[in-house]
């Protein structure tokens, strides 16, 4: 049945228009069958009536027998260029949207307003100072969205309508795209690189506005600088995926200073990486707001981009607004993938990390909206006149918006449709239509037919370009062009260019760039792909091996990935030039921490070396051999690890240097996976022997010669230059061999604490200075002189000594800005610098530890730092108990998401100590270390570490709940603290509160043990006060308080006590004015039998209590309290 569609409705104004400026124009060239004139459209009496058409149609028949005799080609030209022109022939594609998608739509834009109201009321709850790295949490919640369904069914189209939102805000937002490409799947952060090298571009686009639009300086180069510092050593890392960043910030360096000299952990390389796109994140973020982040075809992102993915919108210290919009393809995961499995642990992360996730599923449109799609593209607003077309596009499309475009598209083309320029209508005939297309399977078939009728050389491109991936470059396709000889090396890039504007005239790919084009949908590039026999994998290795031979050295370094993709997909027989490359993709795969992309890289370079590789290219086959077993490793792979290493380590001429990496790749295993810290030890001992390094003369000899050898390292050291021009006078350190050396000692030093054997971290430690005194200067020199600065604090107990050399480490840092500076600033002030400084000084320091940490991947020490910041020190230093548990969640909650085990342990244990003191003691066990967050019971954790903390804690209860416990406990164990965590400022407090419960029973019991023990903490304090330590003045006078009350020297005992109460209080220290009230109350009870004074001391301790908020040990003592009135009432 034939049909005819009115243009009425939806652009028919437009339409008839362009119809009639097309009748205005010279039609001498038209031909016989066009059946149009320009008469048709203005008839005398201004109607379209179908009579005026009839006779206008007749009119132009005439016409155009009279015009055959006038020349024939230049007219046909012209009317070929006037009808391309025109409109209202063809169908309005654009016009359909996203007809049938309301709900989802609502849904999506609800997200969105959800979160820019949560913006506009929130409060700013970051610190200034620390821009980007805010130290405290967000309370805005941000968004994650998830659009599942079909190839097809418009899962992009709907995620970008969140653009025209972000838009309709002005300049303040930023609305990106990145998208996955199936042959690019092992390509590291493809998606993830691409959407942020995009909104670098938008920056740059509008900071160059703003200076057009006269506002210089400010926009273009403060922002450049703002961002920079922001960044700091994250810009390094970054330029390896986003070249635009460089264009924002100033005197960008393009390498990573750690890419050629400096041996890195490949966890603290894979971290790294996640927290600089965290790190640059936050700093956009900071500037522009909302950031829109749509990321396509998840169900091909590699493993690294999934974890940045959820890097950035669990940053909780991120306080801005940010949406994040993934969409993936329904029917190609399972249950067992990589993206189904992080989106099912984003949904349990989701409320304690301060998100939302929504789902959205798009299916397929029913009937009714594909025949609103119709009527839209063919500009009908008579929905009957359609329904019999749309009856037969939904059977074979079924309901596919993407698949019923391709299919009026093929209609068109096929003239089952058209549209009749004379009757101003479209017409088509259902019946033919459906039998037409009984054979039509899918939309890459539809595709492929389009394709196959365009020119020979279009065909030929679009197979080109659909190896390069989901997008692609003209510069490249021309190099491929000439190389495979299409074209004569004068034309190719003018003829390149005009096929390409075929290509985008037919909406097969669009324009992303300047020189860069996309492809509209995944779908074409598969149908360019599978076009003809010509793209077989031979083919792909032509084009792979045409680039490399093309390429200049940037270009091929920059492309290496698709180069060497495209090669490996041919029957490459052994070719070492191309295991060469694989070598580079693999080192560069490795230094991105790409260590799957790495993995496959070094075992397709190992399957091109020829059989005698070993001969004939040694170097190249124990390079492969050796990164392949390293990121095997790293992987967690250990039996490939093991295989690779095998290969190398049993071949006879193998030398000790060929096997170190291999080495020490296996001892890194033992200490960071098996937690086998001596095993450890003993083999990076066996590989510094082999570099030529001797640190331990015999076990038993150790105690002599690591007092000796730090004596002597000390004195050797203070003679070195002053630290403002160390790094000039001793220079850096060249020999590799040294700063392995370095390396390994810094790991011997390392596993050492953790196994409290002191004597041989003193070696590891002086041996390091002395390689910087006589070598020059590295990664690992900072650290070794804080490293010594703990030696003189533990050892000799000279704390000038001790902050001299943390300030030499501090400058050398400074100075060499390496990778470890969250370490040196956590030994330099917790360790070395707190003992001769007030606590308060510590806490910057440490913050900044934490954030240069989180910069270079260095989360173990990061996490040190960030507990120092927000928990220890603020607890030694006696600030409110409150807001140091609000800090606990939260940090727990970076810990666990960073895995960092030890540290979450450590914090766990600390926040059950503070809530058995501020919780209101339900038993008689508050003294003891267990709870709902932590229990002693069944914990089996290793290392000194662990144990150290517990004890530490375990008596911070005891002193606060059972003084008898705590002092039989003080005799039981002595210095068992400080021999398993020594040198931190926790063993000030630590000792005090032995020294407080050994003198109280000596007090009560009057016996010898507990007071000599006494006496003992009290002169190693005084040592500490005289020695110019601020933070235990109080800690003295208290136990001068206790000692005078010990001999009844009660009048000096009593203006101890109250010096001391009062340089307490003046102080901040909350928790030791209430104890040493607490103290005062018994001394004037039992000693002096002051009731009257000894109750309102008593009553004192619980208002300090109180403030500091240990409500349970303040009710404790206020049913002592009450106890004391009644009885002294009676």
């Amino acid at each position: 049945m034939m049909h005819v569609g009115t243009g009425e409705g939806v652009g028919l104004k437009s339409t008839v228009k362009d119809a009639r400026e097309f009748a205005l124009t010279d039609n001498s060239g038209f031909e016989k069958s066009n059946g149009f004139s320009s008469k048709m459209l203005r008839p005398a009496d201004g109607s379209n009536s179908e009579s005026t058409a009839s006779s206008s149609a007749l009119r132009l028949k005439t016409k155009s027998a009279e015009l055959k005799l006038v020349s024939r080609s230049s007219g046909i030209k012209k009317h070929n260029s006037i009808l391309s022109g025109l409109t209202i022939n063809k169908l309005n594609i654009k016009a359909m949207g996203l007809v049938g998608r309301e709900r989802e739509i609502k849904v999506l834009k609800s997200c969105y307003h959800r979160l820019m109201e949560e913006e506009t009321e929130r409060t700013p709850s970051y610190d200034p100072s620390i821009s980007a790295h805010s130290l405290t949490q967000s309370n805005l919640h941000k968004e994650l969205v998830f659009i599942k369904g079909y190839s097809g069914v418009g899962k992009s189209s709907l995620a970008k309508t969140l653009e025209d939102e972000v838009i309709g805000r002005k300049a303040e937002g930023i609305y990106v795209e990145g998208k996955f490409d199936l042959n690019a799947s092992d390509e590291p952060y493809s998606g993830i690189a691409s959407a942020f090298d995009l909104m670098c571009k938008r920056v740059m686009k509008r900071q160059n506005q703003s200076c057009k639009n006269g506002y210089p300086g400010e926009d273009s180069f403060s922002f450049g600088f703002r961002l920079s510092a922001a960044l700091g050593p994250a810009s390094n890392i970054l330029s390896y995926f986003i070249p635009e960043l460089q264009d924002i910030l100033p005197s960008m360096r393009r390498n990573s200073r750690n890419s050629d000299g400096e041996q890195c952990d490949f966890d603290v390389l894979q971290k790294r990486v996640k927290n600089a796109f965290r790190v640059l994140m936050r700093a956009l973020n900071a500037e522009f707001s909302p950031i829109v982040l749509v990321l396509d075809d998840l169900q091909w992102a590699d493993l690294p981009s999934l974890e940045v993915m959820d890097f950035l919108i669990s940053d909780v210290q991120n306080p801005n607004a940010l949406i994040i919009v993934g969409c993936y393809r329904s029917n190609e995961v399972d249950d067992q993938s990589l993206l189904v499995k992080k989106i099912q642990n984003l949904h349990r992360k989701q409320t304690k990390f301060n998100f939302h996730i929504t789902d959205i599923a798009v299916g397929s449109c029913d009937i009714d909206s594909v025949n609103r799609m119709i009527m839209a593209m063919m500009s009908i607003d008579d929905e009957e006149r359609t329904r019999g077309l749309a009856e037969v596009c939904f059977k074979r499309t079924a309901g596919n918006p993407f698949f019923l475009i391709e299919f009026m598209v093929m209609l068109q083309e096929e003239k089952l449709i058209s549209y009749n320029l004379g009757l101003l209508k479209w017409i088509w005939d259902e019946k033919k239509i459906a039998e037409a297309t009984m054979t039509t399977d899918n939309v890459v078939d539809l595709l492929q037919a389009r394709m196959r009728k365009m020119p020979t050389k279009v065909q030929l491109l679009l197979q080109y370009a659909a190896c390069l991936g989901s997008s692609f470059r003209t510069s490249t396709l021309h190099l491929i062009w000439h190389k495979q000889s299409v074209l004569s090396s004068d034309s190719t890039a003018g003829t390149i260019t005009g096929l390409l504007a075929v290509v985008v005239s037919s909406n097969l790919v669009e324009a992303c760039g300047e020189d860069e084009y996309r492809w509209v949908h995944d779908k074409v590039q598969e149908a360019a792909l599978s076009l003809s026999d010509v793209v077989t994998p031979e083919f792909q290795f032509e084009i792979g091996a045409a680039l490399y031979h093309s390429l200049d050295a940037n270009g091929l370094e920059e492309q290496v990935f698709d180069v060497i993709d495209l090669i490996n997909k041919g029957r490459v027989s052994k070719r070492p030039e191309f295991a060469k490359l694989n070598l580079r993709a693999a080192e560069k795969a490795k230094k991105i921490s790409a260590f799957q992309s790495a993995a496959k890289y070094a075992s397709n370079g190992i399957r091109l070396l020829p059989s005698d590789k070993w001969t004939t290219h040694r170097s190249l086959t124990l390079a492969l051999y050796t990164i392949g077993s390293e990121v095997e490793f790293a992987l967690g792979r250990f039996e490939s690890a093991e295989a690779y290493s095998n290969e190398v380590l049993n071949r006879k001429e193998c030398t000790a240097m060929e096997a170190l990496p291999l080495k020490m790749a296996k001892s890194l295993k033992l200490c960071t996976v098996d937690m086998k810290f001596k095993e450890s030890v003993e083999i990076n001992l066996g590989l510094l022997k082999d570099l030529g390094v001797k640190l331990l003369w015999s076990r038993a000899t150790a105690p002599l010669q690591s007092i000796t050898t730090l004596i002597r390292t000390i004195k050797m050291a203070k003679k070195a230059p002053a630290p403002k021009n160390i790094i000039e006078k001793l220079g850096h350190m060249k020999d590799p061999k040294r700063r392995v050396a370095m390396l390994l000692l810094s790991r011997v030093c390392y596993a050492c604490y953790r196994t409290a054997d002191f004597l041989l971290h003193i070696l590891g430690t002086c041996k390091r200075v002395e390689m910087t005194l006589k070598y020059g200067v590295c990664d690992d020199s900072p650290i070794a002189f804080c490293g010594l600065g703990l030696m003189a604090v533990v050892v000799q107990q000279d704390y000038e000594t001790a902050a001299f050399f943390a300030e030499v480490g501090l400058a050398l840092e400074k100075a060499c800005r390496s990778s470890r500076e969250s370490e040196t600033q956590m030994i330099a002030n917790c360790f070395c610098l707190a003992w001769s400084r007030p606590l308060q000084k510590c806490l910057a320091p440490v913050a900044e530890g934490y954030v240069s940490g989180m910069r270079a991947g260095d989360t173990v020490y990061a996490m040190w730092n960030l507990l120092c910041h927000h928990v220890w020190l603020p607890y030694a230093m006696g600030k409110r108990l409150g807001p140091i548990l609000e800090q606990c969640p939260k940090i727990l909650s970076q810990m666990e998401e960073l895995s960092q085990t030890e540290q979450a342990t450590g914090l766990k244990m600390f926040w059950q100590m503070v809530l058995n003191l501020v919780t209101t003691p339900v038993s008689k066990d508050a003294h003891k270390l267990e709870g709902d967050i932590f229990s002693t019971k069944g914990f089996k954790g290793t290392g000194a570490v662990y144990w150290g903390a517990i004890h530490g804690w375990q008596g911070e209860l005891l002193v606060f709940y059972d003084l008898e416990a705590a002092a039989k406990r003080a005799i039981k164990d002595g210095d068992k603290f400080t021999k398993l965590s020594p040198g931190t400022f926790n063993n000030m407090h630590e000792t005090f509160h032995r020294a407080v419960a050994l003198f109280a029973m000596a007090r009560r019991t009057r016996k010898r043990e507990y007071r000599t023990h006494a006496n003992k903490l009290a002169n190693r304090i005084k040592g500490w006060m005289r020695s110019g330590n601020p933070n235990v003045r109080h800690y003295h006078m208290a136990l001068m308080a206790e000692k005078a009350a010990l001999g009844k020297k009660y009048d000096l005992a009593e203006e101890n006590y109250k010096n001391a109460i009062s340089l307490a209080a003046r102080t901040g220290h909350m928790h030791d004015a209430a104890l040493i009230n607490e103290r005062y109350a018994e001394f004037l009870g039992h000693e002096l039998s002051d009731e009257q004074e000894s109750m309102y001391r008593l009553g004192e301790a619980i208002r300090f209590y109180e403030a500091w908020g240990a409500f349970g040990k303040a009710e404790v003592l206020q049913n002592q309290l009450q106890h004391f009135v009644c009885v002294s009432k009676r």
